[in-house]
């Protein structure tokens, strides 16, 4: 399946600057990565069913520590999982009943017409994204499907009481994604971005919910603050720092769009 061997690429991930292969990712990273993905485990789950994904090669591409891939994998035993991501360090986090390969979303090194899924879960916004689909066709099967488990629309984001001061959180926390590399409003662009690429959209919808914080999810808070502050230095502490005042006062309230979208390769 594999057309050849691939070769280490740098890394995407905000964490990983100026660190050694050696070193693991800090554990906060870890954390967000396993709480991002029990998040979004309802939509995931039901667009493994409507896709009747139940035997052949699943890859997940920019799979990270692998958390989703362990998901589909559960239950499944004649699914082939299979994990891609541009970073050796954070592929050594996948569970070793996963296979693993490092490589780049928009150059998958595998044989056209291999896969029975792709799956992307808040990923395609770090990718470049038609390169990224077109090669994601080319290795599915006809009749093979793709999956766009998550990809967030950070100008829809909602925050109440807003902990950003004279600009609003979602502003900074776009323009730090932006400055990153990444694409903070790629939600709205998926139908768009699949189509164009030759994919037969089946259902497009927002797998998000309003949260309401209290002093009981302080935990939860953490999670996405820590990352925050990563992707916004100079804010991201003050924000957290507010949101857990308010939380505090059980009346934290958010809300950031994020899509989902099933297609087909026909």
């Amino acid at each position: 399946i594999l057309k050849s061997p691939p070769t280490a690429q740098t890394g995407l991930s905000i964490w990983g600057k100026g660190m050694k292969e050696s070193e693991r990712p800090p554990a906060y990273w870890l954390e967000f990565l396993a709480w991002q993905a029990d998040q979004t485990q309802r939509t995931r789950r039901y667009l493994a069913r409507r896709a009747g994904l139940r035997e052949g090669l699943v890859l997940d591409v920019a799979c990270g520590a692998g958390h989703v891939l362990a998901d589909l994998a559960a239950g499944r035993p004649r699914l082939r999982c299979v994990g891609l991501d541009s970073d050796p360090v954070i592929l050594a986090e996948v569970d070793p009943g996963i296979s693993r390969v490092v490589g780049r979303a928009e150059a998958l090194p595998f044989s056209g017409g291999c896969a029975t899924a792709v799956v992307f879960h808040l990923a395609l916004m770090w990718v470049r994204p038609a390169e990224a689909l077109t090669e994601a066709r080319r290795v599915l099967k006809k009749g093979g499907h793709l999956l766009l488990a998550a990809e967030p629309d950070y100008a829809g984001m909602l925050c109440h009481p807003e902990p950003g001061g004279s600009r609003t959180m979602a502003e900074r926390l776009a323009q730090g994604i932006r400055q990153a590399g990444g694409d903070p409003f790629i939600g709205r662009r998926l139908p768009a971005l699949v189509e164009r690429a030759g994919f037969e959209t089946l259902e497009y919808g927002l797998a998000s919910r309003p949260w309401r914080y209290g002093p009981e999810d302080f935990g939860g808070l953490e999670k996405v603050f820590s990352f925050r502050s990563k992707i916004h230095p100079r804010s991201g502490p003050l924000w957290g720092k507010n949101a857990r005042r308010a939380a505090g006062h059980g009346f934290y309230t958010e809300f950031l769009p994020v899509f989902y979208l099933l297609a087909v390769n026909r």
